[in-house]
This record gives C-alpha cells, sequence and structure tokens, in this order.
C-alpha cells in the first residue's frame, strides 16, 4: 500500500515541478560525474559493532534531534555544495552554501509617525534575545548573498527550510518574526517587526528596496530547484528500507514506475563523527509526463544526504541539481 500512495505521489510531484520550470530545453545535462565521499576522512571497512538496521526514516527533517553513537544532537549549521543547471541555460552555476542557526541578540527598531515635522521616524526600541537564521550564499562567479532571519524564539518555518540555499519569502509570515537583513554587493535592505517582540506602540521599521532579492530569477531558480529536489517523493519510499542492506526494487502502476537500488558503502568521518553510508540509484518515469534519473549517498544518522546528483525532464524540458555536504555543526541535545 505505502509503494501505491508513493507513486500517486510521484506523480502529482512530476506535475507540481512542471510548473516550477523554464520552457526552454538544456543542449546539454551533465550526468553520472565521478562521485566524491563527503568527508575529511574514509574508512573501507564497517564497524562490526554498528546496528545492522537503518532507514531513512525523516528525510531533510532538521527540526528533529538526531541520534549518533548513542547520544542526541541538534543540526546547528550545514555547509554544501550545490550546482544547478536551469531549463535554457548552458551552463552550470555552482555555489557553497552555509546555513546556521543560533540564540542571539540584536538592537530591534520600529517607526513612528513625527506630528510636528509630519515625517516617519526610526525608533530604537531596544535589546532582545532571538533565534537567528543566517545564510551564505557564495556563488562561483558574482556577489555574496548573506540573509539574516530572526524570529522570536525557533520557527517552525525556518526550521521546515533550514536547508534551502535562499529562504523563501514566507519567512515574513508568523508572529514570531522580528526582522530581517540582506546584504549581496552595494544592495542591502532590513525590516523590523516590533510586534515580534510584543511590542505593538510602533510601527515596522524598514530601509532598502527588496525588489532586488523577490524579483531575482538566480533565486527563484536557485528556491525552485531545491524545493523540487526536497519535494522529490521517492525520499519517502526508503523510510522502509534498510540502508545497512543491498537491495533492488522495480515497481509500476498506471504508467508511472520506479526503480532504485541500495548499494550499502564504507564509513566516513563527518564533524569528527562515524558514519555508515548507502548509494542509492533510481529512476522514475510517468508516461507522456516526465522521467528522472539519479542517486544519493545517505546515513541513516542524518537527514540530509551526504550527497547527491540527479536529472529531472518534464514535457521535454529538463534541469540538474548536484548537493554535496562538506561539514555539519552538532550541538548536543
Amino acid at each position: 500500500m505505502r509503494k501505491f500512495v508513493v507513486l500517486l505521489a510521484l506523480a502529482v510531484a512530476v506535475l507540481m515541478i512542471s510548473g516550477c520550470i523554464g520552457s526552454s530545453v538544456p543542449t546539454k545535462i551533465p550526468m553520472e560525474s565521478e562521485v566524491q565521499e563527503t568527508t575529511t576522512q574514509e574508512e573501507n571497512t564497517q564497524p562490526e559493532t554498528q546496528e545492522d538496521y537503518g532507514s531513512w526514516a525523516s528525510p531533510w527533517d532538521v527540526s528533529k534531534p538526531v541520534e549518533i553513537d548513542g547520544k542526541k544532537y541538534y543540526i546547528t549549521s550545514l555547509k554544501y555544495e550545490y550546482r544547478i543547471r536551469y531549463p535554457g541555460s548552458e551552463e552550470v552555476k555552482e555555489y557553497t552554501v552555509i546555513k546556521e542557526r543560533k540564540k542571539t541578540k540584536i538592537e530591534v527598531y520600529g517607526s513612528n509617525f513625527n506630528s510636528e515635522s509630519g515625517e516617519i521616524e526610526k525608533v530604537k526600541i531596544g535589546e532582545y534575545e532571538v533565534y537567528e537564521y543566517y545564510t551564505k550564499l557564495i556563488p562561483k562567479s558574482g556577489d555574496v548573498l548573506e540573509v539574516y532571519v530572526w524570529t522570536n524564539g525557533e520557527s517552525d518555518v525556518m526550521d521546515m527550510y533550514f536547508t534551502f540555499p535562499v529562504p523563501a519569502t514566507m519567512i515574513f509570515a508568523g508572529q514570531n518574526f522580528v526582522a530581517i537583513k540582506l546584504i549581496s554587493g552595494d544592495r542591502t535592505y532590513e525590516m523590523y517587526n516590533p510586534a515580534g517582540v510584543g511590542n505593538y506602540n510602533y510601527m515596522p521599521y524598514e530601509n532598502g528596496d527588496l525588489g532586488w532579492f523577490t524579483n531575482s530569477e538566480e533565486v527563484e531558480n536557485l528556491y525552485g530547484s531545491f524545493f523540487a529536489v526536497y519535494q522529490f517523493p521517492f525520499w519517502s519510499a526508503l523510510e522502509e528500507e534498510n540502508l545497512y542492506t543491498p537491495a533492488e526494487e522495480s515497481f509500476s502502476y498506471m504508467g508511472i514506475s520506479y526503480n532504485y537500488r541500495i548499494t550499502p558503502q564504507s564509513t566516513v568521518v563527518v564533524a569528527g563523527h562515524k558514519f555508515r553510508t548507502s548509494k542509492v540509484e533510481w529512476t522514475y518515469s510517468f508516461t507522456g509526463q516526465g522521467s528522472a534519473k539519479g542517486y544519493a549517498v545517505l546515513t541513516p544518522s542524518l537527514p540530509v544526504p551526504l550527497q547527491l546528483e540527479g536529472v529531472f525532464a518534464v514535457q521535454g524540458q529538463a534541469w540538474y541539481a548536484y548537493m554535496k555536504l562538506l561539514d555539519i555543526g552538532l550541538k548536543e541535545a
């Protein structure tokens, strides 16, 4: 029954992806690049003391603690390489993405109408403890983008999209939104929401134009491509599989099919911890709509892939995505 549900979800996902990508077809699609293990160290044998069962039980969910070597940790930061090729593009764009989240303190501002001068004035409200979500997007060429989002406590929305290379404009939603600041080259934007810290005496304060971010085709493609990978329903099929055991699966129904192969690999060391890994290769197709091919290197202990690469073709259009985890920050729960 679960396989059937996953297949139906695949069909929905293909249709969703078709509405997110462009109208042109790339002339070349890079694929099957040489696999490079995501780690600073590698061992060729698997420890006999490791458990014999491990599934990818919570794909992409970084809001919950992870269990490593019998202890629980929160993921506080990520650093990964990300490559994408947009439909219609002639090149693969490369980025380094740094994500961090932590408690900190910031000055909060608001605005007030001066009845004497008739002008809107900036008002310093005070210093508050907030939760900071930080993004640093470093392109191979072009300006670095830094995004600070501050919330009154941890945010379910920001945690859900913490892995994304760029945040969405939905960050303005929610009662606990306090402030945001974006910096890229000589362009800046900031906005403070006094209500986010319980102060309703002042209006929000805004400085700069946000249009360069919200209207950016590059930002749109970065977010859209990662959303397609993040929402790929195939991940759910792995929740039933033991990644420590070699396996192959083929399934089809009503024009929708997928195939995958699980190959246990070696152990790797990330952030000072050992992880057993498996390579999962997949293909899927939806007759008359699209197809996809790719692989991911996974460890059951982490909800993010150590590496993935895939090509997605939908209704004659195609795009390519590659991700490699470089580092991860952990804090004992």
